[in-house]
């Protein structure tokens, strides 16, 4: 760990263990940045009026903390893994989680959690170690003159229920009920990925002889994908179908800042194993107010087929508006 001369270099950053990860993977994608005052100083001189000369004190460089890993990370399966640091029944304990299992003991010794204790660790996991890692990285924000209650975060309802009824199924009986992962459309068919070019049906063609635009194609190819999503009003048929049958919550954000930058996470807690949901961003579309628009997300698993072939089954469609 060097040492940072107050003279030319003011402040420091380093790519954390997590960061050096993704890109190992290809995976890394900065797209915010923050300010914290963690390692700031705020000392006032009792003999020289002002703040304390700090012109001489030794500072240390930026290393990697616990509270780094924010959102909790997982695999191509949607396993979870990590060391997490946590508080309440299980204070100061390092807890390890491999492949979506909770395991706690020593170094050399660490066991699965029991049934009852997973249940309440798996809760205090999820709701707390994103928020309590976030809250102690001592971001800086400037408050909102126009609006007195910029800090508070509230939305209702907190819990919502989706109960299986007779009356209420999810698909008409004379609908399929039961599918295999084999007879889903892949992710290279699938509607919800068809606005991103690399998922779109491209035939191979023949460059243009010189002088001319045509492209002639290289054959006579099948289109095997599904019809493509073009308009909002085609996700709200499926809306429609969905509040018909009883499936359809809305949250309303009661109190919040007038610009928002939420950040979420989608977790199964089922047998013993955390899973994280995959999320597909689908873009924005118009919305009911002027210059209001509507977030369109997909949350579901992604399984493999029979073929090797990758396969994403939809569980929630999530609506930002």
């Amino acid at each position: 760990m060097a040492i940072l001369d107050p003279k030319t270099r003011i402040f420091d950053s380093i790519i954390t263990q997590e960061g050096r990860a993704q890109i190992a993977s290809g995976k890394l994608k900065a797209e915010y940045y923050s300010f914290t005052d963690s390692g700031a100083i705020y000392q006032l001189d009792t003999i020289v009026s002002g703040g304390l000369d700090v012109t001489y004190r030794l500072c240390l460089e930026a290393t990697n903390l616990p509270q780094d890993l924010v959102t909790l990370e997982s695999d191509d399966t949607g396993r979870v893994f990590g060391t997490f640091a946590v508080s309440g029944a299980f204070a100061n304990e390092l807890i390890k989680i491999r492949d979506g299992y909770i395991l706690s003991g020593g170094i050399d010794d660490r066991t699965a959690l029991s049934a009852s204790q997973f249940n309440s660790f798996a809760s205090i996991l999820i709701t707390s170690q994103s928020f309590n890692n976030f809250k102690n990285l001592q971001i800086l924000s400037s408050p909102d003159p126009l609006d007195e209650n910029y800090n508070e975060f509230i939305l209702g309802p907190k819990n919502i229920n989706f109960i299986k009824k007779q009356t209420l199924l999810p698909l008409d009986d004379t609908g399929i009920k039961d599918a295999s992962i084999d007879q889903i459309y892949s992710l290279f068919q699938d509607k919800r990925l068809s606005h991103l070019p690399n998922f779109q049906f491209l035939p191979p063609v023949n460059r243009a002889k010189i002088g001319f635009t045509t492209k002639n194609p290289l054959g006579n190819y099948q289109n095997l994908n599904q019809t493509p999503i073009l308009s909002y009003e085609e996700i709200q048929q499926e809306i429609n179908k969905a509040q018909s049958r009883g499936y359809l919550q809305n949250i309303t954000f009661t109190e919040t800042s007038r610009a928002n930058n939420l950040f979420g996470q989608f977790f199964e807690v089922s047998e013993g194993q955390i899973t994280k949901l995959d999320v597909i961003d689908f873009g924005d579309f118009p919305g009911t107010a002027q210059n209001s628009t509507r977030h369109v997300f997909f949350l579901g698993k992604i399984f493999t087929d029979s073929n090797g072939c990758t396969t994403f089954v939809n569980m929630f469609t999530m609506i930002f508006e």
